[in-house]
């Protein structure tokens, strides 16, 4: 089974995709994350599957840069 789930227009990442790309080993690290909004809900993508799109996880990533960069930050 292929890793990213691609449709017209936008790449769909699943959960062990973005927890690697976001360097989070652990599930109940990443869940955290999600649960108290520091990091965006996934939407369902199957019964047992979530997926992320690739954009939305750049976004948040570029958010943390500029964060640290002092960018935007008043």
């Amino acid at each position: 089974m292929t890793e990213a789930i691609k449709n017209t227009e936008r790449q769909i990442l699943l959960k062990a995709e973005v927890k690697k790309i976001i360097r989070v080993k652990s599930d109940s690290a990443f869940q955290e994350m999600v649960n108290t909004g520091e990091f965006p809900r996934g939407f369902r993508i199957g019964l047992r599957r979530l997926g992320w799109f690739a954009d939305e996880v750049d976004a948040w990533i570029n958010e943390r840069i500029a964060e640290r960069d002092g960018v935007g930050v008043i």
